[in-house]
């Protein structure tokens, strides 16, 4: 994510940040597909300030439609002149994307959480919330020994012992969870830069893959596992329904758009 540096036309495109007006690709904060979007001509300037390092800045909002799902973004930078400074707020706020219906409410909130911390360049607080989904991840999928242990790191090793979780992705988890206590307790620990916060949002989104989403899919395609969407969708279609089935987006069963969620 920019935060803090020059971004001009020149700048190479890089399609795991947000889009901005001057890399306009990268994640939908709508649909959560990789795609390139159009920059619509209007823009608002919000405001200007003065930074002692660099001048006079100019905050400025623009428009991006994503050319997959045809909605539209709001992105908020701080210019100089024709360049970009830094990305303030992104508009929905990027989250969990199109996450599979099976994916643990809980762990899912949380990470959805975490990438909203993220989106505002809270680095902290988004290692706090990503190792908070960690943790939830071991009540739902660790073992008993695990699940009843009260520190996450003896709890991710009882599940590397028992097979639970792959050697690589317990080293990654046993990272999430240092990173996370350093934002918890800055007055103890280092402080999280942007990139070791990024870096834990990929991997936690690679362990929901691994662990809940690709298992789905296999019951999905050996007939295993069966839906009950449309009959959730009927349901809420029903005069008294608090929410129709046109309002809710499979943010792992959370519309984020609408707030809230467990």
């Amino acid at each position: 994510m920019a935060s803090q540096r020059f971004l001009g036309s020149s700048a190479p495109s890089n399609p795991d940040t947000i889009p901005t007006p001057s890399d306009p690709s990268g994640p939908c904060p709508r649909c959560g597909r990789v795609s390139n979007f159009k920059l619509e001509e209007k823009s608002l300037s919000l405001r200007q300030f003065r930074r002692p390092s660099v001048g006079w800045v100019r905050e400025q909002a623009d428009l991006l439609t994503c050319n997959g799902c045809q909605e539209t973004t709001v992105v908020v930078t701080e210019r100089f002149g024709d360049r970009e400074y830094g990305l303030v707020h992104v508009y929905p706020a990027p989250g969990a994307g199109l996450l599979d219906n099976q994916v643990n409410d809980r762990v899912a909130s949380t990470y959805d959480e975490g990438m909203k911390c993220l989106s505002i360049g809270a680095n902290r607080a988004a290692a706090v919330m990503f190792r908070s989904a960690l943790s939830l991840f071991v009540k739902d999928k660790g073992n008993p020994k695990a699940q009843g242990e009260r520190h996450l790191k003896t709890a991710l090793r009882h599940m590397k012992e028992a097979g639970d979780l792959h050697k690589s992705l317990w080293e990654w988890a046993d990272h999430l969870n240092q990173l996370g206590n350093e934002g918890a307790h800055p007055e103890d620990y280092d402080g999280v830069t942007a990139e070791e916060a990024e870096g834990l949002g990929k991997f936690l989104r690679h362990l929901i893959r691994h662990e809940y989403e690709m298992p789905a899919q296999l019951l999905r395609d050996q007939g295993l596992l069966k839906e009950d969407d449309a009959d959730a969708d009927a349901d809420a279609d029903e005069p008294g329904s608090d929410m129709s089935s046109t309002e809710r987006t499979p943010y792992g069963g959370l519309n984020p758009h609408l707030g809230g969620g467990n």
